[in-house]
């Protein structure tokens, strides 16, 4: 009895153990860490909670109760906190605690009442006098209150010339940069962002977005005029959905765009500087929900120049540097504690906390940042700034408690780079490996071939020269030996027929009109060989993706290598390809059998099996500034597969070469058809099959 009463006490002091530390270490939302890849977002990684609830700001605030439909959250130098109360037509100010100061809202109705709002949607606090610049939407203006809430003026629609007649003004966000130039965001204005002086008069359109046109649209303008395009849709370009002023003079925005650029950091000249053309998409949701795509809702910058990104689709946080690393991301759906429903904006204060506000539940969640992030933000600044001797320290303590944090491993490895030290180019190719940056460890690897070039050059050329001379000398052999004893006799083995196999094969690329032609006139080739070109072309195919160096497999690990996949795309070109052909030259009466279209379109890799594997062995003593030298040898290997292919068509169905070219075109015309209706009956199984899951899914929830 007593052991039992030990083993519950034991048992019990266990759970409320394990409870506690899972409190304190676990989010009710996923933290995780984005590399980037030719200019997007790839894959996610963990990583150790970047950011943990503070606080949910949720209570009464005057006599007309809690926030209702909030559309905006602002934060001043004070860290006060301004939110707009679009539901109760008020702007709500609270101090950084968090306490209730100030309600600013007319009483009465507008216009008799110049202080009344009626469906405000933004805010913003001049740093200096401390004004509050209000988006009033539903009264089509601008007005601006003094820091004690009082009206201090009215700015009207702004007349222009360079406004249409029918120009709509409603506002619904507004700015102000340094220089005191008011920035407006119009509801549907395709034009840009409206740019006012202090005074709300219109001075111009700044950071207009282009139009992004489709490969059909753009097709149809180059070929149709304007009359004959008439009454087609007309593609506008997108607009923006918010904007952020930074201390520092640029403007950040987000847009109605769900293609690059969906956020944009736009200079005083009105154009991008850095995420021009970058993906802000995360590739990890998109995998999981199809046809669904993000909404970036809201960016804001902290006093690093670190950038906040509010996706509203699936309440997710992005954090970059000001060069566009991706810091971390965290944040999702739900009525949990910390979670979201309708994120409708985002800000930060001088502590580093972020607040995201929620349309839905009218609560403000405030994040506070953990010592995981709170070290990456001190390593990520020291490197910034210059400071790289400073910073290596704490990088490495960021892979102590993340040993996968990517940007980590990059950032060392540059640092090393700038000792420009033989020794350091290695460890710091090791750092782009185990980060699986390709191109920084081109880099590095251009680098350690230079040392090792120089260290051994006397040693490379002897051994070039010394192979030169090792093959002269065999051939000068070969040749006093068959002039001394006459060609020796074939032995019948093995290896003659080994010889005799790889004799044909070369033979064809040699001599391609007269080798097609034998394959169909002399029944030269055989099954046999076709099934071992076939075969060994597979094998090369599969080896040279092992073989390619991983500076030319962009950073991908070996273990993403699927054998499978390379074999069907080796084997089904071909198959596809004799099929097409073989129809195609019975309506034209080509004069090749079955037989000799598959055994000459086996002969017609000959070159892939011969160079492939050579070739992207060669990608381990190149580099990517190599890349074009290494492309050129592909892309000549590619020719000589073309042209074999001609030749097969015209050889073995006895063609004229005119004939021959065309019923070349038609084939590939043909496969090209067969491999867009593949994918159409694929997309159409792919539904058929999530539809059949999602009804079988809904009748298990009423079952």
């Amino acid at each position: 009895m007593k052991m039992k009463k030990y083993v519950c006490l034991l048992l019990l002091f266990v759970l409320v153990l394990s409870c506690t530390f899972s409190v304190s270490a676990d989010t009710p939302y996923p933290n995780y860490y984005i590399n980037m890849y030719n200019g997007a977002l790839d894959r996610p990684l963990p990583i150790p909670a970047a950011y943990e609830v503070y606080t949910v700001i949720d209570k009464p605030t005057t006599e007309e109760g809690k926030l209702s439909k909030p559309e905006d959250i602002f934060i001043d130098d004070d860290d006060n906190i301004y939110v707009v109360d679009t539901g109760n037509n008020r702007i709500v100010k609270y101090d950084s605690d968090y306490n209730f100061e100030l309600a600013v809202s007319g009483k009465g109705t507008y216009p008799e009442d110049q202080s009344a709002l009626k469906n405000p949607m933004c805010v913003y606090v001049d740093s200096k006098s401390g004004t509050i610049l209000v988006a009033d939407s539903g009264n089509s203006r601008l007005v601006e209150f003094t820091k004690y809430g009082n009206l201090r003026y009215s700015y009207e629609m702004p007349e222009s010339e360079l406004l249409s007649v029918d120009f709509n003004y409603q506002p619904v966000k507004v700015t102000k940069d340094t220089r005191g130039y008011i920035y407006v965001c119009n509801t549907g204005d395709y034009n840009g962002i409206m740019q006012l002086s202090a005074d709300g008069e219109f001075r111009s359109y700044y950071g207009t977005n282009k139009v992004n046109l489709s490969f059909w649209e753009s097709l149809a303008k180059v070929l149709w005029d304007r009359e004959d395009r008439k009454g087609s849709i007309v593609t506008l370009p997108y607009t923006f959905s918010n904007i952020y002023a930074s201390d520092d003079g640029y403007m950040y925005a987000t847009t109605t765009t769900d293609t690059p650029p969906q956020v944009r950091k736009i200079n005083i000249a009105g154009s991008d500087i850095l995420y021009g053309s970058f993906n802000f998409n995360d590739s990890s949701l998109s995998s999981n929900y199809t046809n669904v795509n993000q909404t970036f809702i809201d960016v804001t910058v902290d006093s690093n120049g670190n950038m906040f990104i509010l996706d509203q689709r699936f309440c997710r946080v992005y954090s970059y540097d000001e060069w566009g690393n991706n810091l971390c991301v965290f944040g999702s759906d739900g009525l949990g504690y910390g979670q979201i429903r309708v994120p409708v904006s985002i800000e930060v204060d001088s502590r580093g906390r972020v607040y995201v506000l929620d349309n839905a539940t009218s609560t403000i969640t405030v994040y506070q940042p953990t010592e995981f992030i709170k070290t990456v933000h001190e390593a990520n600044n020291l490197f910034i700034d210059g400071l790289y001797d400073e910073s290596l320290p704490v990088w490495k303590e960021i892979l102590e408690k993340d040993s996968y944090y990517t940007l980590a491993l990059i950032n060392m490895g540059k640092i090393e780079m700038r000792k420009m030290q033989e020794e350091n180019y290695k460890v710091a190719y090791d750092y782009f490996v185990s980060a699986e940056d390709a191109t920084n460890a081109s880099d590095a690897f251009e680098e350690i071939r230079t040392y090792f070039i120089r260290d051994n050059f006397t040693i490379i050329v002897v051994v070039i020269i010394g192979l030169l001379l090792l093959a002269l000398a065999w051939k000068t052999f070969k040749r006093y030996r068959r002039r001394k004893y006459g060609i020796p006799p074939e032995k019948n083995n093995i290896f003659t027929k080994i010889k005799g196999f790889f004799s044909r094969s070369y033979g064809i690329i040699r001599h391609p009109v007269d080798g097609f032609e034998g394959i169909r006139y002399e029944n030269q080739g055989s099954y046999s060989d076709m099934l071992l070109v076939m075969v060994l072309y597979t094998c090369v195919a599969v080896a040279s993706e092992y073989a390619t160096s991983f500076i030319f497999r962009g950073g991908k690990s070996l273990d993403l290598i699927n054998p499978f996949f390379t074999i069907i795309s080796s084997l089904l070109p071909w198959l596809v390809m004799c099929v097409v052909n073989y129809g195609v030259t019975t309506i034209m009466y080509g004069e090749g059998r079955l037989r000799d279209v598959f055994i000459a379109g086996a002969y017609c890799h000959t070159p892939w099996m011969f160079a492939m594997l050579p070739v992207y062995a060669l990608t381990h003593v190149l580099t990517l500034n190599e890349m074009s030298l290494w492309n050129l040898a592909v892309s000549i290997l590619m020719i000589l597969v073309v042209f074999l292919v001609y030749f097969a068509i015209k050889g073995i169905h006895g063609f004229h070469p005119v004939k021959a070219f065309v019923v070349f075109f038609i084939t590939v015309v043909g496969v090209g058809a067969v491999a867009l209706l593949f994918l159409l009956v694929y997309a159409l199984t792919n539904q058929l099959f999530s539809f059949i899951a999602q009804v079988v899914k809904e009748l298990s929830y009423l079952v």
